[in-house]
């Protein structure tokens, strides 16, 4: 009996002592700057993360101050970790024509193809993925034009400087040249130039965007008021809970959920990176903001209001 045991003991013993070592899978996700979006699509992921791959332990780097420095954290966790997240879309342009030694995941960005960083959206290389706030500008001018049947010119304000003020741009432009609407745009350093630019419209039919950067769409309650009885619309919600006419957005929430799915799909299930694609919104909103429509004396059809997510 006693040998036995001792035999069963050694067994055992072997057994741990030659068990393959399964090495933990830790992730770093950073971000440069305060941003409300970029909290949300953690939220999401957090979320989504704690659901599908709860064993993956996530190092935060929040609103880092400067691209330095997120190149710095980036440059560390290049050695350490199994992968990184990188959101917003500051991180994004830095990445372009970058392949990181890990798998890396972006969020929190506008779309990553005009940006630089992948050429595919459906099949990424560069060993990035991800996914993306951004949505088709012809979407979203077909949902305008049916709120504003006289719109008929365009004024887009975006923030200088800002990486996804070229993607705003860029569609924009395309839509108004295949609407032949005329187009004009001001880059904002600050808000007053914002206020400036919408207090100078004159012409009736002119519909003011503004663009998806946080110093525009945090303002937006100033811009709306400076505009009067211009219509105001937007490329993101927050504006439009601010008193913009509404807004046709992705949930960021949503999208960090689905950010979850990639990062699990790629480093616990060891699904290439290229076969996982750039995920956008599949069914994004339009907010309405109803107080600023019946100040304007906008109505919308029923198909419309029963799609939007209302904002009183």
């Amino acid at each position: 009996m006693m040998k036995s045991r001792g035999l069963l003991f050694l067994i055992v013993l072997l057994m741990v002592c030659f068990a393959p070592t399964v090495n933990a899978v830790e992730i770093g996700l950073a971000w440069v700057g305060k941003s409300g979006m970029a909290k949300r699509v953690t939220a999401g992921f957090d979320a989504g993360m704690s659901k599908l791959a709860p064993q993956v332990k996530v190092e935060y780097r929040k609103e880092l101050s400067s691209i330095d420095e997120l190149a710095r954290v980036v440059k560390m966790w290049e050695k350490r970790k199994s992968g990184i997240v990188l959101l917003r879309s500051n991180a994004a342009k830095w990445l372009a024509g970058k392949t990181l030694a890990v798998p890396t995941f972006i969020g929190g960005c506008n779309n990553p193809k005009q940006l630089g960083v992948v050429e595919s959206l459906e099949s990424p290389e560069k060993n990035i993925t991800g996914v993306t706030y951004f949505l088709p500008v012809e979407n979203q001018f077909d949902i305008f034009q049916e709120i504003l049947p006289e719109m008929r010119s365009v004024l887009l304000l975006v923030g200088k400087g800002n990486p996804s003020a070229e993607v705003d741009r860029q569609g924009t432009k395309n839509a108004c040249r295949h609407l032949s609407f005329s187009y004009k745009e001001v880059e904002c350093l600050a808000v007053d130039e914002a206020v400036k630019a919408v207090r100078a419209v004159e012409n009736n039919q002119t519909t003011v965007i503004i663009g998806n950067q946080s110093l525009l769409f945090d303002s937006a309650d100033e811009i709306v008021a400076a505009a009067g009885a211009i219509p105001v619309v937007s490329y993101s919600g927050r504006a439009v809970k601010l008193g913009a006419l509404g807004g046709f957005v992705a949930d960021d929430n949503k999208l960090g959920r689905m950010l979850a799915e990639s990062v699990a799909d790629v480093l616990v299930k060891g699904k290439s990176i290229r076969a996982t694609p750039v995920k956008t919104d599949p069914d994004p909103s339009f907010f309405v903001n109803i107080e600023a429509a019946e100040k304007m004396g906008v109505e919308f059809s029923y198909s419309v209001l029963s799609a939007a997510t209302i904002i009183e």
